[in-house]
């Protein structure tokens, strides 16, 4: 298993995004109400973070850095100046429809409210899970166009950060690592074949701490390797 750590605010988002993006995807091929309830949610959530005004500044910071990296093929770096410019151009009326669709801010402001979209407290929503798979799933995907351009651009980005990548051999002594670093990178990630160990990560781009903890049953309480070992962390976005 993969576990990724963002070095800095920009990447945070964009991982958070990421995630959203494929819960989304994910839930509402299931042909569930209940699946379609929280693929609408993640949806909401997804807006509310793309649609953020400085989000599309730092992106193209970061597309305007891979066009002039060295380490990528020019076909990366022509795709990053396209990106760039079709983002440049986006309208700021762009997430309007979805923004302002009636439907979706019903369900905003009782999507997370616990219990809150019960059939008597939103019967608008419950006549509309109640129709087709195929129908839901079409609706679902033509909210979701209004996201296509900046979510294509973030997946683009993602994989040309974690291509630019570096590896370190990193000693964890009784499960701990720590490193004072200076590294112009946006994430690292570490690999761990043992499924009853995991990471976690504290630190930027100056520092980075990671302790690794045993678990075998999610009721038993995780503590911390008592070895010393070896892990290869790779360096990603530099």
């Amino acid at each position: 298993m993969i576990y990724e750590y963002p070095l800095s605010e920009g990447a945070r988002r964009l991982l958070r995004i990421e995630m959203l993006v494929d819960q989304a995807r994910n839930c509402i091929e299931l042909d569930s109400p209940y699946a379609t309830l929280a693929a609408i949610r993640t949806l909401l959530d997804t807006v509310g973070l793309v649609t953020k005004n400085d989000l599309k500044v730092s992106i193209l910071r970061v597309l305007d850095e891979f066009s002039f990296n060295e380490n990528l093929t020019d076909e990366v770096k022509e795709h990053a100046k396209t990106l760039k410019t079709e983002l440049t151009m986006q309208s700021v009326r762009a997430y309007d429809e979805i923004k302002e669709n009636a439907f979706l801010n019903i369900l905003r402001q009782r999507i997370h409210i616990p219990g809150g979209t019960c059939g008597f407290d939103v019967p608008l929503l419950h006549n509309w899970l109640e129709r087709p798979h195929e129908v839901r799933k079409d609706h679902f995907y033509r909210w979701f166009s209004a996201l296509d351009k900046m979510v294509g651009t973030i997946e683009f980005t993602l994989q040309t950060i974690r291509s630019l990548k570096r590896e370190e051999h990193c000693q964890f002594k009784r499960g701990f690592y720590y490193s004072s670093i200076k590294w112009d990178a946006a994430l690292v990630r570490l690999e761990i074949d043992d499924p009853n160990i995991y990471p976690e990560f504290s630190g930027n781009r100056h520092q980075l701490s990671v302790r690794l903890f045993h678990q075998e049953f999610p009721w038993e309480r995780a503590t911390q390797i008592p070895d010393d070992c070896q892990y290869v962390v790779e360096i990603c976005g530099e």
